[in-house]
């Protein structure tokens, strides 16, 4: 099974998080687990919604997972931003040479530092930082890396995903609803 951490933060998108949350997991080879960067399991989104993580950022290790998802949503990206824990926990996740994605305003965060470097990618306009190319797409797929425009482009950017730890195949099988080959 690939594991992956999705971090939450007060303000998160979640249309980015949830769709992302549920393609991914359909494959039924890939697990994902919503974690909060604060002290509190439930994280509200940007549009006042209230999810429950499974687990609190503190209490993670980013060995235990083979990737790590940034949602966007201003206000969360800039949450995730201010959080010490968080950055840390994205510094570690690239220390070890492990798959990080993100959505909207969250490729931000790895521009700022530094990892969107000589990397085709995209985000929200307005949001690009780091010396990388922006490309107008709804889902950039550059190496391991994969970035997505907004909230409109969460399907294109969960199957990119998908395609970087699985393959087409695994793609076929989620739209025609097939555990197996």
């Amino acid at each position: 099974m690939i594991k992956g951490l999705m971090l939450l933060a007060d303000g998160f998108e979640e249309t980015e998080a949830i769709s992302t949350h549920d393609i991914l997991t359909r494959t039924h080879e890939i697990e994902v687990t919503y974690v909060s960067i604060s002290d509190s399991l439930f994280v509200k989104s940007s549009m006042g919604l209230k999810v429950e993580a499974l687990g609190l950022l503190k209490d993670v290790k980013a060995e235990d997972y083979d990737f790590i998802v940034l949602p966007g949503g201003k206000v969360g990206v800039d949450n995730i931003k201010n959080s010490p824990a968080a950055i840390e926990m994205i510094k570690r996740f690239h220390d070890l040479g492990k798959k990080y994605y993100a959505i909207c305003a969250a490729p931000s965060i790895l521009g700022e530092l530094g990892y969107l470097d000589g990397k085709n990618y995209v985000c929200f306009p307005g949001f690009e930082k780091g010396k990388g190319t922006w490309t107008d797409k709804g889902s950039v797929i550059d190496g391991d890396l994969v970035t997505g425009r907004s909230m409109n482009y969460t399907i294109e950017f969960a199957s990119n995903i998908v395609r970087v730890l699985l393959g087409e195949e695994a793609l076929k099988r989620i739209e025609h609803g097939t555990k197996g080959i």
